[in-house]
């Protein structure tokens, strides 16, 4: 398999070499550039050029611009002395699966996108080397190796990779070993708004199987940055929040490319017991709990895990990597959110929070920004941040979550229960309906305003069965509360397994027209 040849630049006109009928040529939809960068695989791609075997090609091979004056002797650079390079376009999407790009030699059963070298050569043993490929959720751009014969070493990251092994291509230069070739991929748009445009389309055309899959989130970026870090096995690409104490912020773990948060506590020395309590706590709780936001992965910035929490300095950053999260049950956009997803979500934090209670754990923070969303479509919602929490079934503590949010009691009363919990969770939930926001603590007369305000909402936004049960968790008395357990059973949930009832039935339907237009023409190639 050979490819044709454009003589082009990817930023303007200006910069485009004319071709010999004075048409100027250039790529605008190109995002990265594969260049041979050491005299074996340079050679290996002259010869292919010069042979031509397959004109036809839909992939694109460039030449260089100004390639005659960067092969003088005195230049350095050892990928500028390449005549041709390749190019990664969106409009260009690879043959295997899901549209992404195989490189390798090539053979008559396993064709490439990305030909290095002769078919017949015995440089590289096997057809095909890896794959670029786009996440599917993250939307960054990962190298997998698929070939048992060979590694494929990424220089930057200091790592080999092995068989099946995949790592994120986090740099906007990357350096490539595979056999005796030496590439660098580098990555560089002209227009972002038009690559974003370009990859929004992509991912619609059919070349994911999820038609209804959310895009990325804004605070990812499109591609590497020289702003992105590394810390540890995590790639931060943005600040999500940040406070006195520490940093929220969002990226990829290096490996799989799947979207994270990261957690970083400035915890100075007075911070040692409160962070332990914090991480032990979490740690606790297995990460297969519902309506619990998992903890993945704790390390301090030393490289423990766990954390050592025994700084000599004044503040040791600690990192607690979490799923990421698109909303809270503050932010969310509730006016567009469906009853029954919303009574969905509703139910599930109420799940974790009867689980946390059953492993005899006491949270004391439930407020809509501790309520986290991982998902609107598959509702999916959990509770997070144990900083506050405590084992046990009843405290003293004054010094809990927001004032406004927090049960009456914790100031009328020297000890209270877990019943605080609940009453925090009633009052998040009514939170996400319009027309009301806490403003201060609790006293006898803004109680009386909630229960007015839920009044006046039951039966007309919201359903009847839900406004009993809110008034019953927001309760004065904590005696007169359900428990966790008893709310899970109200007859207000009823709703929601309707719901799942008729998604489940409604993706048998979906998942039946994928496999049907699946079967009526050819599927992507999976690589072999």
């Amino acid at each position: 398999m050979s490819v044709p040849i454009m003589t082009s630049s990817p930023v303007d006109d200006s910069l485009a070499p004319a071709r010999a009928d004075g048409h100027v040529q250039y790529n605008p939809t190109a995002f990265a550039y594969l260049t041979p960068e050491n005299g074996p695989a340079q050679k290996a791609l002259v010869s292919l050029v010069s042979r031509q075997a397959n004109p036809d090609s839909g992939f694109l091979i460039e030449r260089v611009p100004d390639a005659d004056i960067n092969n003088s002797p005195g230049s350095s650079n050892r990928a500028a002395k390449s005549t041709y390079r390749f190019v990664l376009s969106l409009d260009k999407a690879g043959s295997g699966h899901d549209g992404s790009w195989k490189f390798g030699k090539g053979s008559k059963f396993n064709a490439v996108d990305i030909q290095v070298c002769s078919p017949k050569s015995r440089q590289l043993t096997g057809g095909l080397i890896g794959i670029i490929f786009m996440h599917p959720d993250s939307g960054v751009f990962v190298l997998q190796n698929v070939s048992e014969k060979h590694s494929i070493v990424y220089l930057q990251a200091n790592v080999e990779l092995g068989y099946r092994d995949k790592h994120v291509l986090y740099m906007t230069s990357n350096q490539l070993r595979f056999g005796p070739f030496d590439y660098v991929l580098e990555f560089g748009v002209a227009s972002e708004v038009r690559f974003l445009n370009d990859r929004t389309l992509y991912r619609r055309t059919g070349r994911h199987d999820d038609d209804d899959q959310e895009l990325p989130p804004p605070l990812l970026d499109l591609l590497p940055k020289p702003t992105h870090q590394r810390i540890g096995d995590i790639i931060i690409h943005q600040t999500i929040s940040k406070g006195a104490f520490g940093v929220v912020r969002i990226g990829v773990h290096r490996r799989s490319g799947d979207i994270v948060a990261c957690k970083t506590i400035h915890c100075g020395k007075r911070d040692v017991a409160v962070t332990k309590r914090e991480l032990m706590l979490a740690s606790s709780i297995p990460t297969t709990t519902v309506g619990v936001v998992p903890l993945l992965f704790t390390w301090c910035e030393h490289g423990h895990s766990p954390p050592c929490l025994q700084t000599t300095s004044e503040v040791e950053d600690v990192h607690l990597l979490m799923p990421y999260a698109r909303y809270d049950f503050n932010n969310a956009p509730w006016p567009e959110v469906p009853m029954a997803t919303r009574l969905a979500l509703f139910r599930q934090v109420l799940e974790g929070l009867r689980n946390l209670h059953a492993a005899g754990i006491m949270h004391r923070d439930i407020s809509p920004k501790n309520l986290l969303i991982l998902s609107l479509r598959t509702p999916k919602a959990g509770i997070c941040d144990f900083g506050k929490s405590k084992r046990g079934t009843s405290g003293v503590n004054k010094a809990l979550g927001p004032p406004q949010y927090t049960a009456p009691e914790v100031w009328r009363q020297r000890e209270y229960s877990n019943a605080i919990d609940i009453f925090s969770l009633g009052l998040t939930m009514l939170k996400t309906f319009q027309g009301w926001q806490p403003m201060r603590q609790m006293d006898a007369s803004s109680h009386e305003a909630v229960l007015g305000h839920l009044a006046s909402l039951r039966g007309r936004i919201m359903p009847e069965d839900l406004g009993d049960l809110l008034r019953s968790m927001l309760a004065w008395n904590p005696a007169d509360r359900p428990t966790a357990e008893q709310a899970l059973e109200d007859k207000a949930w009823e709703l929601v397994s309707e719901a799942q009832s008729s998604e489940s039935d409604t993706s048998s339907g979906s998942a039946r027209k994928k496999r049907m237009r699946r079967a009526s023409g050819p599927s992507p190639a999976s690589p072999s």
